[in-house]
Order: structure tokens, then sequence, then C-alpha cells
């Protein structure tokens, strides 16, 4: 009878040292589809402002999460409104803290013109130099969302023998 005793540590750096470049392989290809899929713009908000900063699709980045036992890297972005665009959101209130709301809307030089007009009653949202002034709004909720995270990594994932799975999403009211 033999008896063979395997040394632990060589066969975890040695099972790391062939999958990590797999792993890191589809991670690539995975948030290079997630920069292909993500909505472009600078997400201005209603005043107009460009949010300062990266852009969402600039943004994403590769986190590696690895331990004794698991190879894992997280791909995701540090952007408030990042679940939102890929989730949606559902309708809800944005009150101003303390501050007045700064919008810019078209329908509203609208309605002044026809207050000017004396179409319309006089109460209504004040505004000046073209922007809107609003104690909250309603926002409607984002409906559509895009799954820019997901989709590449079920189709890429599974592409190269991965198991794949993700929570089911549904619209919440997020950061």
């Amino acid at each position: 009878m033999s008896r063979v005793n395997i040394n632990q540590t060589r066969k975890v750096l040695e099972a790391h040292r062939l999958a990590g470049p797999h792993v890191r392989r589809v991670s690539n290809l995975i948030i290079q589809g997630a920069r292909r899929l993500v909505p472009r713009g600078d997400h201005r908000s209603g005043s107009g402002k460009r949010q300062p900063g990266l852009t969402l699709g600039q943004s994403l980045k590769i986190e590696p999460r690895t331990d004794i036992f698991t190879i894992s890297e997280r791909i995701g972005s540090d952007k408030r409104y990042a679940a939102t665009v890929h989730q949606g959101s559902e309708p809800h209130f944005i009150h101003g803290k303390g501050k007045m709301l700064k919008f810019q809307w078209d329908r509203g030089n609208a309605l002044i013109a026809a207050r000017s007009r004396g179409r319309t009653r006089r109460r209504g949202p004040r505004s000046s130099g073209g922007y809107f002034f609003f104690v909250s709004v309603f926002h409607p909720g984002n409906k559509r969302p895009v799954r820019y995270l997901t989709t590449p990594m079920h189709l890429y994932g599974r592409l190269h023998g991965f198991v794949t799975s993700s929570a089911r999403v549904n619209r919440t009211r997020l950061p």
C-alpha cells in the first residue's frame, strides 16, 4: 500500500496559475461588452449641468476578489446612478434639500408665453433666465433599464464554459 501526500499550497498555486488567466480573459470580454451596451452621454441633471468626472462607460472597472478557494472578479461602477440605469427605477418624488431644484423645461417656456397672453392662471412655476425652480418634482422613473452588465456576463460567461446566474431584477427606488 502506498500513500500520496499532495502539497496543498502548491496545488492551490497551480490551480490559480492555470485558471487565473482564463477568468481574466472572460472578465475583459465582459467589460468590453458592457462598455458597448452602456448608454452614452454625460448624465446631465435637470439643471443642464454636466456631472463631473468620468462617464458611466469610462467608470466601469474590474476588481479582483481572489482567495484560496475562489478566483472571482467584480465588474461595475462607483457612479451613484449606475444601478438605476442597469435595473430601472420606479416613479418617485425628488425633494430639494433646503434649496429649490433648478431645471430647464421646454414646456414651461410655452406656459409662460401662454400666461403672458392671458390664457392661463397666474399660479405656476417660477422662472428665471430659461430655468424653472421647484420645491419638489415627480420623476417618472426609468422604465427601460439597460442590462449592460448581466447581458455580456451571461453571453461571454456561458460561451467560455462558466455557469452564470444573476438575481431577478425589478425596478426599485435606487439612489
